[in-house]
C-alpha cells in the first residue's frame, strides 16, 4: 500500500499537526530524525498478514496489510502539573480516526480499519503513541509471475488429437498404445 495519500489526509483533516506529518520506515529513526515541531505524527509501514492460498487452477490469496500512524506529543507539565498529554491521545485519535477510518484511498483494496494502539515511549518532553490500521486486499492472478508468462504465450493456433480407441475385445481392458485416429483443429 502507499502511504502518501495517508500521509496527505492526515495533513489535510488533523488540523492540531499544523501539516506536520512525515513518513519514516520505522519508528527507531523518528526519534533522531523526525525533529518536526511537536505535534507530530509520523506514518510508517507494519506488518503483512496471508491468508492460505484459496485456488487450485489459478490465485487468490487475501493480504491483510498494516501501517501506523505514530504520533508525538508535548509531555511537559501543564499549569496545575500534570501531565496532560494521556487526554491529548484520546483527541487525537479522535482525528486520526475521522481522517482515515472507513476511507478507501486504493481502488483495489477494502476500507481502511482500526487494529489498535499502544504507548510507544514517554519522556518528560515527549509522549510516542501509535495507532495500528490495516486494509484488505485480494491477491489474484493478475499480481502474479504466472499471469505475466501466461499473457507472453503466443495464441493457441492448432490443436492436434491422437485417438488410442479402447478395445476390450483384444486383451486387457484400456488403450494398447496404437493410435487408431488423428486430427487438427485450426484456429483463425
Amino acid at each position: 500500500m502507499k502511504l502518501t495519500p495517508i500521509v496527505a489526509a492526515l495533513r489535510v483533516r488533523c488540523l492540531r499537526f499544523e501539516n506536520r506529518v512525515g513518513g519514516a520506515a520505522q519508528f527507531k529513526a523518528i526519534p533522531d530524525a523526525g525533529k518536526l515541531r511537536l505535534p507530530a505524527a509520523y506514518v510508517v509501514p507494519a506488518e503483512d498478514a496471508t491468508g492460505e492460498q484459496k485456488a487450485r487452477t489459478d490465485y487468490w490469496q487475501d493480504l491483510t496489510e498494516g501501517f501506523s500512524v505514530i504520533v508525538v506529543l508535548s509531555n511537559e507539565r501543564d499549569e496545575k502539573g500534570q501531565w496532560a498529554s494521556f487526554d491529548a491521545v484520546h483527541d487525537v485519535r479522535a482525528e486520526v480516526w475521522k481522517a482515515l477510518l472507513g476511507w478507501e484511498p486504493d481502488p483495489d483494496a477494502h476500507e481502511i480499519v482500526y487494529a489498535g494502539g499502544m504507548l510507544l515511549d514517554m519522556n518528560r518532553f515527549e509522549l510516542y503513541y501509535q495507532f495500528d490500521f490495516t486494509v484488505k486486499y485480494e491477491i489474484t492472478e493478475e499480481d502474479t509471475r504466472q499471469q505475466n508468462d501466461l499473457n507472453a504465450l503466443d495464441d493457441l493456433k492448432t490443436l492436434s488429437i491422437d485417438v488410442d480407441f479402447i478395445n476390450p475385445g483384444d486383451g486387457p481392458d484400456g488403450p494398447d498404445g496404437r493410435i487408431e485416429h488423428h486430427t487438427e483443429l485450426t484456429f483463425p
